[in-house]
């Protein structure tokens, strides 16, 4: 048969001849993917066109003429790896399917060129396998072919099976291992073959190897787990599966064993053991009751829980239906709960009513948790006896009521317009917030000393009589209790009496009556009395108000009769000293000119002792006036004094009583600079909300001695100025109240004797 190479590139003539006189298959592949050549013989082999184009892909090309048409899988990818670059050469031999259905063993070799005149180019050859040879039926092919590739298959499952192999001989010498196991030991393979197997075992479990080597003998498989050393010396926990090898004859040829490394999850085995011990031990010592219930039935509970429950062993609670140990008014709810921990949900603490063995009700705190049992799905349930903190929550809940009256009673006794309102409201608010059945208020007549009815509540009138009797029996100076047991015939079961006390004064006494026989304990009692004594205190203010109020507005009346006299007099006295330094000359002209100065003093006091009183009369708060007004008003009332005013008009917060300041202040200028001094007023701004005032004189100035006491009344210093009595003091007091400040300074810095500057601040009223 002859045969002709398709030349793909033009340069290559000569060698397409060759290739065509080839009993092979040759096919070239250029650098660019592309195919140089196809001898002819190839091109019957794979049944392709003869005339083919050098733009065909040769990857394209070889997958599908080639590559689909090798029976092997093994050999497919060894031809791609070539074709992807990822070998330089591979040689195999395979099974080809002709185009007529045909079954070829060839054998095929695949290389790049390097070297010579053309690098990079790629050649596969394709020859036929033992030509010549008519006794290869293809039966006995295909048989090879199996073995070949179910031992490629073989060797390629135990190289990368996660689990190591092992094949030792009958005197446990090794044999074979794979890469896993010499990876879990450390070692290589080539250093593991021909090592015995108790090389890897330490010392004290030899013996234990030993035996479970002569179970191979005895042709015993078995699973078991076992320490073997690591090349550095530290345990490494397996998973043995261990079987004998028997060869035909039946007689024992070694042992193969599939190695597991559980290193890990012994680890892990041990850290959960080591981290349930601790939770047993937690649940067992806890304070707190704890049970696991599973299909609503309780499994397990903790020694905390079975004081809760009042049961004496596990026994008496485990298998019990969890809503059972609650109370059947909670069960509704305890279903609820259950439904939610099924479900994940994080549930609230929750209180409700545990039912203990005895019948006895214990009210409980607590909430579920799901979790597993057993490998089931469960609820842990931690509780905790709640019962002193609801004693306790009660106990303030009393406490609170009676602070809440007592301080009720408090407000009323100091703020009560009058007795007869405070006696309602001590008797409204402790039958009501107290929860007595019923009362009455009692007082006291002055000049029968006997006790009369002020009100009474919820006391049938044939009972009233019964009660006042038990004034004659126990008094009313004293608290006193009965009940019925002890002649308390009055509808009621308890009787109580608290007098109103204030040191050795009773002026009445407060009547409580109640249905219940446990009423009036250690702590209502003190409660009542302490009543009792706040009501008496609050009567007795009401008396020292009155007295007070009566005792004030006659010392007022005597204050406004002695401050009219005075000043009357003293005008009149005035008028006669002016007729008198007319009339006098040289010294008794000068005493009757200190007898003038001795008058207007006299004056002053009444008028600022007057200031005083409207200071105190007056309880209305600061309000908007004209500042400008009042300097302006003050300066005309002193026309013969040089004043400096250059002001706008201001608004501040003051009172009526605003003008007392300014007439104090130019005052005292005048009396301690003689009739030469100058006054200046100024106002300036401080700030968005106040302004300063100064008054200024160029009279002798204050000592820096004397520049903090002067303003207080009756203070003297040893300046120029001498006593400064009431003035001053209530131009303190009323800047003070007008929420300002005043203070002296020096009129020039560091020359007091050139004059003194008041200054005052007040708020601005917008």
């Amino acid at each position: 048969m002859t045969y002709e190479c398709t030349p793909l590139r033009s340069d290559t003539p000569t060698l397409s001849a060759i290739f065509d006189a080839l009993d092979e298959g040759v096919l070239i592949i250029s650098p660019e993917n592309r195919i140089t050549c196809i001898n002819r013989y190839l091109q019957h082999l794979l049944g392709v066109d003869q005339n083919m184009s050098s733009r065909i892909d040769a990857g394209s090309f070889i997958y599908h003429n080639l590559v689909h048409r090798i029976y092997e899988e093994s050999r497919k990818k060894k031809i791609l790896a070539f074709l992807s670059g990822r070998f330089k050469e591979v040689e195999f031999s395979c099974t080809l399917r002709s185009p007529g259905g045909r079954e070829d063993p060839v054998h095929c070799s695949c290389r790049t060129v390097n070297e010579g005149s053309l690098p990079g180019m790629r050649l596969i050859r394709i020859r036929p396998r033992d030509i010549g040879s008519e006794r290869e039926t293809p039966r006995r092919r295909r048989m090879e072919e199996i073995l070949r590739e179910s031992e490629d298959r073989y060797r390629f499952l135990i190289e990368n099976l996660n689990e190591g192999v092992w094949v030792a001989d009958t005197q446990g010498i090794t044999a074979f291992v794979n890469q896993r196991l010499a990876d879990i030991l450390g070692y290589t393979v080539a250093d593991m073959i021909g090592m015995p197997v108790f090389a890897f075992v330490a010392g004290e479990d030899t013996w234990s190897m030993q035996e479970h080597l002569q179970r191979r003998e005895r042709g015993v498989r078995e699973v078991f787990e076992f320490a073997f050393l690591h090349k550095d010396g530290t345990r490494i926990h397996t998973m043995v599966a261990a079987t004998p090898i028997i060869s035909a004859d039946g007689s024992l040829r070694g042992s193969l064993a599939g190695i597991l490394d559980i290193t890990s999850q012994k680890a892990m085995e041990e850290q959960l053991r080591e981290s349930e011990e601790k939770y047993r031990s937690l649940v067992e010592l806890s304070a707190e009751a704890i049970l696991i219930y599973r299909d609503e039935r309780i499994a397990y509970v903790n020694p905390a829980g079975l004081r809760l429950l009042g049961a004496s062993t596990p026994g008496e609670i485990i298998g019990k239906a969890v809503v059972e140990i609650y109370h059947p008014e909670a069960r509704a709810r305890v279903r609820d709960l259950i439904a939610q921990d099924m479900q994940g949900e994080e549930a609230p603490l929750t209180e409700l009513p545990i039912i203990r063995i005895d019948g006895t009700t214990v009210p409980a705190e607590g909430r579920g948790t799901r979790m597993f049992f057993g490998g089931e799905p469960a609820i842990q349930v931690v509780m905790r006896d709640i019962t002193h903190r609801k004693r306790a929550e009660e106990e303030l809940q009393v406490r609170n009521r009676h602070l809440f009256l007592l301080n009720k009673i408090i407000r009323t006794s100091v703020a009560a317009q009058s007795t007869g309102e405070l006696l309602d409201t001590a008797l409204d608010q402790t039958l009501s917030l107290l929860g007595y059945d019923g009362g009455a208020i009692y007082c006291r007549d002055a000049r029968q000393g006997r006790l009369t009815s002020y009100c009474r509540q919820n006391i049938p009138d044939n009972c009233i009589e019964r009660i006042e009797s038990f004034f004659d029996t126990f008094g009313f100076g004293h608290p006193w209790y009965i009940k019925r047991g002890e002649d308390c015939n009055t509808g009621f079961e308890a009787l109580a009496c608290m007098p109103f006390a204030a040191g050795s004064d009773i002026f009445g006494a407060l009547i409580i009556g109640s249905r219940d026989p446990e009423s009036f304990s250690s702590g209502e009692r003190a409660l009542l009395e302490t009543i009792g004594r706040e009501v008496g205190a609050g009567i007795l203010r009401r008396m020292l108000h009155h007295q007070l109020e009566a005792a004030n507005s006659e010392a007022n009346l005597y204050l406004d009769i002695l401050t009219h006299d005075i000043r009357n007099a003293s005008n009149v006295a005035n008028i006669y000293a002016d007729i008198l330094i007319d009339e006098l000359k040289e010294d008794a002209a000068l005493h009757a000119r200190k007898l003038k100065d001795a008058i207007r003093k006299v004056i002053d006091i009444t008028a600022n002792v007057a200031t005083i009183r409207k200071i105190h009369e007056n309880r209305a708060g600061p309000a908007p006036v004209d500042l400008h007004a009042v300097i302006l008003d003050e300066i005309a009332h002193s026309p013969d004094l040089r004043i400096h005013y250059d002001g706008r008009p201001m608004e501040v917060f003051a009172d009526d009583l605003l003008p007392e300041v300014f007439t104090n202040l130019i005052g005292n200028a005048v009396r301690h600079g003689g009739p030469g001094v100058e006054v200046t007023v100024a106002v300036e701004e401080r700030d968005d909300e106040a302004v300063i005032v100064t008054v200024a004189d160029t009279g002798p100035g204050v000592d820096d001695n004397a520049k903090t006491t002067i303003f207080f009344r009756f203070e003297q210093e040893n300046s120029r100025r001498g006593s400064q009595g009431l003035g001053l003091s209530i131009c303190r007091i009323l800047i003070t109240r007008y929420g300002g400040k005043i203070w002296v300074e020096d009129r020039v810095p560091g020359r007091p004797e050139e004059g003194a500057a008041f200054r005052f601040t007040l708020k601005k009223a917008r």
